[in-house]
């Protein structure tokens, strides 16, 4: 397995022999190593935001290493064995970086966030995913899936036991979340029930109010058993456990990016109860938020240092 230092000088070597353009403007951040950590978790081998300009064009081979390219504005081209695709604002590309790959704008600016990840499971989602749909998918920037690749671009180059167990956890949310996204819409070639789009849509623009199962089973004539085993059947999770997701996605973003009190933190994203929140944020993160914010502004403070 491949020790993330020395991934930008095989990345560039690589780039060198294929690409037309400053190959520093494509080189990510690096991301310092764990490796006794990374035997055992998926990690960032690279990553970054970064802006490519026509007529450059970037090409690779024989990385090894996987990569998340998400399209933020712009828009590029990806080639590799003779065919080519848009990647347009909101689509998300994953390839294993031991095939050719050729990305070039087609905007006079392509804004992209790069990630390339390696990790004991990496094999395993991308066969999973490929076996459904490949290579580029669709990924909204006001999904979860789009929040997290944000979120693991922007941790910045720390070396702590810590933060390599934050870059695990997002890395298998966005390729957890892409799989099972995937195996919705694949499930027996049939999409949900348009009521159950139409819950999930509300929860995912509406999670700031109140939503109870029997107002919902009410208001779409079903029964609350009915419900709750549909949407957990089509989505994984029953639709308060899923509703409870989403308000805690947009519950970190406000710890990570204002200083709102943690009870106003609760209360933005719909939780009127500080010690329900505080308990629902707990068991999925393993921390309290204020413990959360603590650690994500050390982050960021070593970071700048």
């Amino acid at each position: 397995m491949q020790i993330t230092e020395l991934f930008p000088s095989s990345l560039e070597v690589a780039l060198m022999d294929y690409s037309d353009g400053t190959i520093a403007d494509f080189m990510p951040d690096f991301y310092t190593s764990l490796p006794d950590l990374q035997n055992h978790l998926l990690y960032p081998c690279a990553g970054g935001l970064r802006t490519l300009s026509q007529p450059d064009s970037f090409a690779f081979q024989d990385v090894n290493s996987y990569l998340l390219l998400y399209t933020v504005k712009g828009e590029g081209m990806v080639q590799a064995e003779g065919d080519q695709e848009a990647l347009a604002e909101g689509s998300l590309l994953l390839w294993d970086c031991q095939d050719y790959l050729r990305l070039r704008p087609t905007t006079a600016k392509w804004g992209i966030r790069l990630v390339f990840f390696s990790g004991e499971s990496a094999d395993i989602y991308y066969e999973e995913i490929c076996k459904i749909s490949f290579p580029v998918f669709t990924c909204p920037e006001s999904t979860q899936l789009a929040d997290n690749i944000r979120r693991l671009t922007e941790l910045g180059l720390v070396t702590s036991p810590h933060h390599a167990f934050e870059e695990n956890r997002l890395l298998t949310n966005i390729l957890s979340d892409l799989l099972l996204t995937l195996y919705e819409k694949h499930s027996e070639g049939k999409a949900a029930p348009p009521y159950l789009m139409k819950i999930k849509e509300l929860f995912d623009t509406d999670y700031q109010h109140e939503h109870t199962v029997t107002d919902l089973a009410a208001s779409f004539s079903v029964s609350r058993y009915r419900l709750c085993r549909d949407f957990a059947q089509y989505y994984g999770m029953t639709p308060i456990k899923y509703l409870n997701s989403v308000r805690l996605t947009h519950a970190r973003t406000l710890l990570e990016t204002t200083n709102l009190r943690i009870h106003e933190v609760a209360s933005r994203v719909g939780i009127d109860s500080i010690t329900h929140f505080i308990n629902l944020f707990k068991a999925s993160t393993g921390t309290t938020p204020a413990a959360y914010r603590e650690g994500y502004r050390s982050f960021r403070e070593i970071d700048h240092k």
